[in-house]
């Protein structure tokens, strides 16, 4: 360990420039940068002695003329030299050519010239008195300059140290490479949307004098205007630092950034990283195209929590991977210590989300179940919340096509919105929960031929996405007209709920099918997981829509005797067209064609088939009737086991079908006498 005020072993910049004790615990990085989650240098200069001023010398007049403009400039001189004002080490990246962020992201050099001067807004003015205030550290750099966005004056050399650059020369550097937007794809500011309702009005806000980037800055905060019609839209950006003792108190704070990042490193070295997120691009980008085709998952660039989370979901596909086929071969993958990384690093970022944190929470609720015969629903469903919560923090309900995002920025925004949207409405259908997401306050709910920019999606897989969109649509309308407790009580079952259902289930089978190729029959082609992912969500959705036409003839209301029978009858056929449709789909399914991530509502929907299929059986009226929907539940209990070795995500639905039968069916359900008198004559079958 480093002594304390060693001479002979130099403190880091960052500690240095705070005047703090710099602890090393072996190697770098130095317990306050750990703590600050800053990176830990030894490149800076030393700090200038402060020069006297000139007034007092022999000669001078006192502070006019000639001694007075001296003074002046080496006031003036000192400050803009100063190293600590220089930009950071996430600064330094930005401006290099070969970053890829930089490359990912264009913007005008007129824009850059605009910030340079903004940032220049009092030059009458003295900087004397900051010199005196001790202010020239890298504490204060967000009095000089925008958030994300270099100093306006100030150039980065080759050896990382700072030099004074004029107009010419800052539109020369624009001109080979470009900085970021302010809103995502940088470490060191974190964007929170400001709401109409909010403490800082935004119609107050939309009157403060910004910059030509939307920008108005103060010490350690900036307001960026992105919206101003049809209601202005405001984002607070902040610095990570800011939050460094709510993350201490809540202990969140150690070990730190640096530290978590090493222990993911022995865990999944980069080599191995880089193969994990080819299998996550070749085996579920397709179905969840949640990042930017130019910024895909770095193991050397991405938040520690999101590498984790990408390699929790790509280990299961090892075995299609020559090298970790081997690899992994005989020595079990570290989850749990994997996922103890992940939760602590991603713990530290809840108190200042990004839009990585956002893809980190998605991705875990896309993860599978280690125990695919155990619901872990009530888990999966509190990450889905806060799945939610952190969207909103970041903007995803609004819609980004009018802030002058680049295009790929906004595409990529659209369509984690649009997932989040989807997972939440089919999720809460499979789980019987409320929907998390109020529609009316959800601005992107389908998506546009547009979003599909930088996608790295091929067209059909993009077909697939967009009509899982319409399909999210009649989810929706049914968990509102169909579902909603509000609606429910206050109609007390009315009758009319099956005429309701029964229409929508027609709209969404005339959806289905007019989207599918009239050239590509359905089932007689290798279905891909796209379309499989497809096609379950229709079937899943067209169970609950006639599960809810279903509902007033098992509740026996009361309807026109005349009517009743045909009515119910109707639906019952109907049901049994559902159920076959499903029945179908899954006898379809190989192994060989479909492999890849299936969404979190995937074990509830097949498992209501097999309870559609029992409420079928035990509100049969009729013998008959009653022993033709046991015969449909047997069957599919059967395709069900021949298929669940081949997909798990098929175990947990059988698994509650079969406890019923290993109860036994009389013992469990109260059933009428030709029920029972059908189930027995199965038994007595030979």
């Amino acid at each position: 360990m480093r002594k304390y005020m060693s001479k002979r072993q130099r403190p880091c910049d960052f500690c240095r420039a705070r005047k703090t004790a710099c602890r090393i615990d072996g190697a770098p990085p130095c317990r306050t940068c750990q703590l600050h989650r800053h990176e830990c240098t030894f490149v800076e200069s030393t700090r200038p002695r402060k020069r006297p001023l000139i007034e007092g010398r022999p000669g001078s007049d006192g502070g006019a003329g000639e001694g007075s403009t001296a003074a002046a400039e080496t006031a003036t001189s000192t400050i803009i030299e100063a190293p600590d004002l220089s930009p950071t080490s996430d600064d330094y990246d930005s401006l290099r050519p070969h970053s890829p962020r930089a490359a990912a992201y264009a913007m005008p050099a007129a824009t850059l010239d605009a910030a340079a001067a903004g940032d220049s807004a009092f030059p009458s003015m003295s900087l004397q008195f900051l010199q005196d205030l001790g202010m020239n550290s890298p504490d204060y750099n967000f009095m000089f300059r925008t958030p994300r966005s270099p100093a306006s004056n100030m150039s980065i050399a080759e050896d990382g140290t700072s030099q004074i650059v004029n107009a010419a020369s800052l539109q020369h550097m624009a001109s080979a490479t470009t900085p970021l937007p302010l809103l995502d794809g940088q470490p060191d500011t974190n964007p929170e949307a400001l709401g109409l309702t909010g403490d800082m009005d935004p119609y107050v806000l939309q009157r403060y004098r910004t910059d030509d980037n939307g920008v108005f800055k103060f010490k350690q905060l900036a307001i960026y205007s992105v919206q101003e019609q049809p209601f202005p839209v405001q984002f607070l950006l902040s610095h990570p630092s800011l939050f460094a003792r709510s993350q201490e108190q809540a202990g969140h704070a150690t070990p730190g950034d640096a530290y978590l990042r090493t222990q993911l490193e022995q865990l999944v070295p980069a080599a191995m990283g880089k193969r994990l997120i080819s299998l996550w691009t070749k085996f579920a980008a397709a179905q969840y195209p949640i990042f930017s085709a130019a910024m895909p998952p770095n193991p050397e660039t991405s938040p520690t929590h999101l590498l984790a989370a990408v390699y929790a979901v790509a280990v299961p596909f090892a075995m299609h991977d020559d090298k970790l086929c081997i690899d992994l071969a005989y020595d079990a993958f570290p989850y749990s210590t994997l996922s103890q990384v992940l939760n602590t690093a991603l713990a530290t970022d809840l108190h200042s989300p990004s839009l990585e944190t956002v893809q980190t929470l998605l991705l875990l609720v896309l993860r599978p179940p280690s125990n695919p015969l155990v619901s872990d629903a009530s888990h999966r469903w509190n990450l889905m919340g806060n799945l939610v919560t952190v969207a909103v923090n970041v903007g995803l309900h609004l819609d980004p096509a009018s802030w002058g995002l680049p295009a790929a920025g906004v595409s990529l925004r659209r369509r984690l919105s649009f997932i989040i949207f989807s997972i939440d409405r089919l999720l809460a259908a499979g789980l019987g929960k409320p929907p998390l997401i109020n529609p009316d306050n959800w601005l992107v709910t389908k998506l546009c031929p547009s979003d599909q920019l930088d996608s790295d999606l091929y067209d059909a897989d993009w077909a697939q996405l967009l009509k899982l969109s319409s399909l999210t649509a009649h989810v929706d309308k049914a968990l509102a007209s169909l579902y909603s407790l509000r609606l429910l009580q206050s109609a007390a079952q009315s009758p009319d709920l099956s005429d309701i259902a029964m229409s929508l289930a027609r709209d969404l089978d005339d959806t289905y099918h007019d989207n599918r190729h009239h050239d590509d029959p359905p089932h007689r082609q290798p279905m891909q997981m796209s379309v499989a992912i497809c096609d379950l969500a229709f079937h899943f959705t067209n169970v609950i829509v006639h599960r809810a036409a279903m509902r007033p003839f098992q509740d026996r209301m009361d309807i026109d005797a005349p009517n009743r029978a045909t009515l119910e009858q109707s639906v019952r056929e109907s049901m049994a067209t559902c159920t076959q449709g499903f029945h179908t789909f899954i006898k379809d399914l190989r192994a060989e064609d479909v492999n890849g991530v299936w969404p979190p509502w995937a074990q509830a929907a097949i498992s209501s088939l097999c309870f559609a299929q029992l409420g079928m059986v035990v509100s049969a009226s009729t013998f008959d009737d009653a022993l033709d929907w046991i015969r449909r539940l047997q069957s599919t209990r059967k395709d069900l086991r021949l298929k669940a070795k081949s997909f798990p995500v098929f175990l947990l639905g059988l698994l509650r079908i079969d406890s019923i039968f290993w109860r036994g069916v009389d013992n469990v359900l109260r059933l009428s006498p030709h029920v029972s008198r059908a189930f027995a004559s199965l038994d007595d079958a030979p």
